[in-house]
């Protein structure tokens, strides 16, 4: 009978394994003590739903495919979160005295005794693979109660010493490793980059202390937030890690803190700020494993990347990429560099600050404390030999000055302006005071981005225009199209977007808009000169990705 055959067996039965590839992991059994199906999954024989599957077929317990079970939220609140986390088991029903529970190991029997002690209930184990468990622990418990089980431990704690907890400013409180503040910054900031926010924002208020994440360029507040009571202690601890003034709350402050996260090393960029409520802090994550150094995973077209590749191998001249703040102007500038830095270029950058390194340049920081500014380190780096220069951003007429003359007497510059398109770059210039005929001289390229966010595949809804909107976007109204609206689930967290990719409005810079430039023409009959020259807008590029099936309109619109 099937339940007296052995997991090899099955495997080899049902064609997921070959006997050669049983009889490997046999051997480094005998070698490791590992268990038969973690080393077949290790060695990529099989999956961890191929060895759950069939060992409940050999014992005889069924086996439950958490990544499309759905679980009523009244049935986790019959395990606690420590313990669900503690035997890797999760709740899935209860019928009567009895709830079901998906677990790795589920004849491991002290486990499922442990788990009734401490329900009171009768328990009836099922497989379910480590990794789905895992995420379903993670989706359905979150970190609200490890959360709310730090803040009550504080709150415990300092109950009789309200008053001293609120002006905590000593160091102590770092070197306390078990403190139950640490562990709650701590888990903040895990969960943080775990969901891959791009900021935490750490906001005093009159009565309430209140913490939000940055995910996909949206403010998201965690719950439950800290108490206001504990708001020095956790200010207090995150700038003791940055090496920030604990004692100075009257200033702004910068500091950088590197961590690991998992298998993640990850820097923070910390800014302190006085407001009338208290310090206001806000941590930007640069999560290197997040960055995309590769100029094929911007989000280009083919035929913009193709561009792109070209003209940032000329041997001269000024590129520039604009957008606001928190655009990814910057990524997109780093992966212009990975691109072309080889052996035989000298790259030197002026940066503010440098976010992430990059092996073989020679990487520069702004230190205004110092004196090294922006045209200060420019005059410097020229006397480099430098093929390439990539300064961070253009904020005054010294820097410009000094990018464009570097670009006329040979180099490559990168750098970055504030601007919402890119047909106003020249006008700013203009503005600043740079020469016309300098910038029509220099001036290659102009790449104007936002970043977009996209549907969440799971739950998004497909729908078909109608003319009168087809006609708006300038799309032929006798094609179908099959535009998607977000909707929101548990997978992106109900916002209907998961991740974001840049739309990108690339400007040449051809002999038409050389002569606009000359003659201190607006920025909008420039920007008719580039649509006539081929360019396409932001929007028109939002829009194919909305005809891609990427995006939403309502987001296009948003961002452009």
């Amino acid at each position: 009978m099937a339940e007296h055959k052995t997991l090899g067996s099955l495997l080899i039965e049902k064609g997921i394994i070959t006997p050669e590839q049983l009889q490997r992991a046999l051997n480094e059994q005998k070698v490791s003590g590992k268990l038969l199906g973690t080393i077949l999954v290790e060695l990529g024989y099989a999956t961890e739903e191929d060895i759950a599957s069939q060992l409940s077929e050999q014992m005889g317990l069924a086996y439950i495919d958490l990544n499309t079970y759905q679980i009523d939220k009244d049935v986790i609140k019959l395990i606690p979160e420590k313990v669900a986390r503690k035997f890797n088991a999760i709740p899935l029903f209860k019928v009567g005295n009895m709830v079901t529970i998906a677990m790795e190991n589920p004849l491991d029997i002290q486990s499922v005794d442990e788990i009734h002690r401490i329900t009171g209930l009768e328990i009836q184990p099922v497989f379910g693979t480590k990794t789905a468990i895992e995420k379903a622990i993670d989706k359905y418990y979150g970190t609200k109660g490890e959360l709310k089980e730090a803040i009550e431990n504080i709150q415990s704690e300092n109950a009789e010493k309200e008053k001293e907890e609120k002006i905590i400013e000593i160091d102590e409180s770092a070197s306390q490793k078990d403190s139950p503040a640490i562990k709650l910054v701590n888990l903040i900031i895990a969960q943080a980059v775990k969901d891959g926010a791009s900021d935490i924002h750490f906001e005093p208020e009159e009565k309430k202390f209140r913490v939000r994440t940055r995910i996909d360029g949206v403010l998201h507040e965690i719950e439950p937030s800290p108490p206001k009571n504990l708001e020095s202690a956790i200010i207090s601890r995150i700038k003791v890690m940055c090496n920030m003034n604990i004692a100075e709350k009257r200033l702004p402050q910068d500091g950088r803190i590197r961590i690991k996260v998992g298998n993640k090393n990850v820097d923070l960029r910390v800014s302190s700020f006085p407001t009338i409520y208290g310090e206001n802090i806000v941590i930007r994550i640069l999560d290197k494993s997040n960055m995309m150094l590769d100029m094929e995973q911007l989000g280009l077209s083919e035929k913009s990347l193709n561009t792109l590749k070209e003209i940032i191998n000329l041997p001269n001249g000024v590129i520039l990429v604009t957008g606001p703040t928190g655009s990814g102007k910057t990524t997109t500038l780093y992966a212009f560099l990975t691109a072309i830095n080889s052996p035989d270029k000298n790259i030197i950058t002026m940066e503010d600050p440098v976010e992430y390194r990059i092996p073989g340049v020679r990487q520069s920081q702004v230190d205004v404390k110092a004196g090294l500014t922006f045209a200060v380190g420019l005059r410097s780096i020229v006397r480099q030999d430098p093929d390439v220069i990539l300064i961070g951003e253009i904020r005054d007429i010294e820097t410009a000055e000094i990018a464009i003359q570097s670009a006329l007497t040979g180099h490559l510059v990168f750098s970055t302006l504030h601007t919402n398109d890119a047909p106003s770059a020249a006008t700013r210039l203009i503005d600043m005071g740079i020469e016309p005929f300098l910038i029509s001289s220099s001036l290659r390229c102009v790449v104007a981005q936002r970043l977009v966010r996209l549907l969440c595949n799971k739950c998004k809804e497909p729908y078909t225009p109608d003319i009168d909107l087809l006609q708006k976007l300038n799309l032929p109204p006798t094609k179908t199209y099959t535009f998607y609206r977000e909707k929101g689930c548990d997978e992106c967290k109900n916002t209907g977007f998961k991740g974001r990719k840049g739309i990108f409005e690339i400007m040449l810079i051809n002999d038409e808009i050389r002569e606009l430039i000359v003659k201190k023409e607006s920025a909008n009959k420039i920007k008719q000169a580039a649509i006539s020259g081929g360019m396409k807008t932001l929007r028109d590029d939002g829009i194919r990705r909305v005809i891609n099936g990427e995006t939403s309109l309502s987001e296009v619109f948003r961002i452009t």
